[in-house]
């Protein structure tokens, strides 16, 4: 038995000492193809990494293996000219050493941004685009609603592998053992840059690919990520028109020497309620419900004006919405992908609804149940005229969604205060949260609609979820509309759904048709005939609002109202002319001059102050702070430093604090996260002997950003 076991072992040991000299041999070989490879026939590596890296993202992209290659099969020119771009950026990698790191690091960052694209389908329905980058800092306040703590730390775990590996690579990769011919290398550079180019031109020129995108997500379907994600990238704001010129946009304003605004018929305040992803779940097909989800917006539809809205997003992107809405600008000018609201609009004012209602004596405010620095709101809005903006900063709201968002009935209190904060006439822009996504596909709720059809389980979930959301806000907005009835003020309330939501729907899976399409309703409390049914662009519904109180204020929103019904392509291109010459042009619209001042906001329509500061010197050292308007976004600085700030009431804050003594400056801020503080006290001057209350005011970054301006 002992000898048989020898005997087995020797052969075994036989056999392992010739696999292992195998594959040691095969280790050589496979060496020996990679050093001559890499120092003498580095282009073959190139173009596979290249080809490679473009079919594991599409396969990504679409969810799919088979249609990865599907793409390749059935597209071979844009596939190849996706993955030519890869290859360009690769290409420069030739002038390195470390070419070996420096093709690992390319690579890395072309499937994270890959794996980045794949994520955001699957949660907005819109796919990754270069703009995305600059709403990093709004991802960090929403992370969480999308992803469990699993999920995210298997993210920054495989972050944290990426870069360590990439780390060590620099270190352990092997160099380029040849002299590196510098003149041959970037000329070599020169011809892949221009072989990359002139395919992609080829391929635009016969219409295989396309500059301009019309549905975004099918547009990624069609020309394949990398170079949509390129295009987002550098085919940004609006291009110059060929038909611009001072005597063009002069044609177009009707530009006189003495250019007067129309006499109003009336002038009520103007409430636009922007519904956050509001949908009626009656135009979707293929399901039965238990009841109407929506009753109350339904009934407004057909007794009040109303008709269908075409917005330029589904899914995300709600200030595209916005930008439309409150600019009259087409978003389909930009860049594919674009956000105005963080590119052009940081910068520079536009014409917009409120600098066009200001012209009327309105004074204009802004509220959103959200964060105000999401999409950066807080520095956006100075330049598109509102005076105020309040935000959950400085409300009180204590309902949210099982997902954390704020409940929208808290939006009617904050609505009637900013009306009858001012004796004027008021315009406000109300911006809804409690229908965003994303919407759990599991859970245990009372909803009350259910849903029945031919569908998957978590599928049925999502539609009840969100079905039991819009429930809620149809409630909220009959409690607005009794609210605004007993309001001893004329108001018109427009009301419509800023995108459709994130269920990767089709124009099959609806009525209408069209994913790009949500609703509106223009009601009033009092009797008009000024609005006809229609449906309308996002970027029309000012100018119908204000043209049925004949209010022509501002170029853009008296062109659309006199050239709206006019021969689409020649409208096209004057709204696209205005829009250019005030955005990027000589402003020949307005004699040379941007004619819009940035406002000096005021975040909240109360301002937070400290009044007074009292020490119990007890062991604990607890120290209450009195004032008006605080809120749980409310947080206490002592001499610049946060202290750990507990909400009492609207008028009381306390701190744990021992070391207080004379001379120590005190201060409230709201803020969000230490990064985004938005408004704080004037520094409280504590005194041992006595309180010294002192006038606090509100200084916010904006006001500091405007008065520099």
């Amino acid at each position: 038995m002992k000898e048989k076991l020898k005997r087995l072992y020797k052969k075994l040991k036989l056999k392992f000492l010739n696999l292992k000299k195998a594959v040691k041999s095969r280790y050589q070989i496979i060496r020996a193809f990679f050093k001559q490879t890499y120092n003498k026939h580095i282009i073959y590596l190139y173009v596979t990494t290249a080809l490679l890296i473009n079919l594991i993202i599409e396969m990504m992209a679409r969810g799919s293996f088979i249609e990865g290659i599907y793409f390749l099969i059935s597209s071979p020119y844009v596939f190849l000219c996706n993955s030519i771009i890869i290859l360009m950026t690769l290409s420069v990698t030739l002038l390195m050493r470390r070419r070996f790191w420096g093709l690992s690091l390319i690579s890395v960052i072309w499937l994270l941004a890959g794996v980045t694209n794949s994520i955001l389908l699957s949660n907005r329905v819109t796919p990754f685009t270069a703009t995305d980058l600059m709403l990093v800092d709004s991802a960090f306040g929403v992370v969480t609603k999308y992803f469990n703590l699993f999920q995210i730390v298997f993210v920054v775990l495989g972050l944290t592998i990426a870069v360590a590996l990439l780390v060590l690579l620099f270190f352990k990769a092997p160099l380029v053992q040849h002299k590196i011919k510098y003149p041959r290398n970037i000329i070599a550079i020169a011809i892949i840059w221009v072989i990359g180019l002139g395919s992609i031109n080829l391929g635009v020129g016969s219409e295989l690919m396309s500059m301009k995108f019309g549905e975004l997500r099918v547009s990624y379907y069609d020309y394949g990520f990398v170079y949509c994600f390129t295009n987002s990238l550098i085919n940004t704001g609006i291009q110059k028109p060929n038909s611009y010129s001072g005597e063009t946009v002069e044609k177009i304003v009707e530009k006189t020497d003495e250019n007067t605004i129309s006499k109003a018929k009336k002038k009520p305040n103007i409430i636009f309620l922007q519904l956050e992803s509001f949908f009626d779940l009656n135009n979707l097909k293929g399901i039965k419900m238990s009841k109407n989800p929506v009753p109350n917006f339904e009934k407004l539809m057909e007794k009040y004006p109303s008709g269908y809205l075409n917005v330029p997003i589904v899914g995300a992107g709600t200030v595209n919405t916005e930008f439309e809405v409150m600019t009259g600008i087409n978003l389909d000018y930009f860049g594919p992908g674009e956000y105005p609201f963080k590119t052009k609009l940081l910068d520079t004012t536009c014409e917009s609804i409120c600098f066009n209602l200001k012209e009327y004596g309105y004074n204009c405010h802004a509220i959103h149940n959200n964060t105000a620095t999401f999409y950066g709101r807080n520095e956006v809005f100075s330049n598109l005229g509102y005076d105020t903006f309040t935000t959950i900063e400085n409300m009180y709201i204590e309902d949210f969604t099982p997902m954390g968002w704020a409940k929208d009935y808290y939006l009617t209190e904050y609505i009637l205060k900013a009306l009858k904060s001012t004796k004027k006439q008021d315009f406000v822009y109300a911006i809804s949260v409690q229908g965003h996504g994303s919407y759990p596909t599991d859970g245990d709720y009372d909803y009350p609609v259910t849903i029945k059809g031919d569908l998957d389980e978590d599928v049925i979930n999502q539609y009840q979820y969100y079905a039991m959301q819009t429930y809620e806000m149809d409630k909220f907005i009959k409690k607005l509309t009794n609210a605004l009835k007993k309001l001893d003020e004329d108001t018109i309330l427009v009301m419509y759904g800023d995108h459709l939501p994130s269920f990767g729907l089709s124009g099959e899976d609806l009525v209408n048709g069209d994913v790009y399409q949500t609703q509106y309703v223009i009601w009033s409390n009092f009797e008009n005939d000024y609005y006809t049914d229609e449906d309308l662009e996002a970027y029309q519904l000012q100018s119908k609002v204000l043209g049925g109180l004949n209010m022509n204020a501002g170029s853009i929103n008296k062109y659309t109202q006199e050239h709206k019904g006019e021969d689409q392509e020649s409208y096209d291109d004057g709204l696209k002319n205005l829009a250019y010459d005030f955005l990027y042009g000589d402003k020949y619209a307005t004699n040379g001059e941007n004619p819009y001042k940035p406002t000096d906001i005021q975040l909240g329509l109360e301002e937070v102050k400290l009044s007074s500061v009292t020490p119990l010197y007890d062991e604990e050292g607890t120290v209450y702070l009195y004032g008006s308007h605080f809120t749980t976004y409310s947080r206490v600085y002592i001499n610049g430093e946060k202290q750990k700030t507990e909400y009492v009431d609207p008028s009381t804050l306390k701190i744990i604090y021992p070391e207080l003594k004379a001379g120590d400056k005190i201060s409230v801020y709201q803020q969000n996260s230490d990064d985004h503080v938005l408004t704080k006290t004037e520094p409280y001057s504590f005194a041992d002997d006595e309180l010294l209350p002192q006038t606090s005011k509100n200084n916010t970054k904006g006001k500091k950003k405007n008065n520099k301006k």
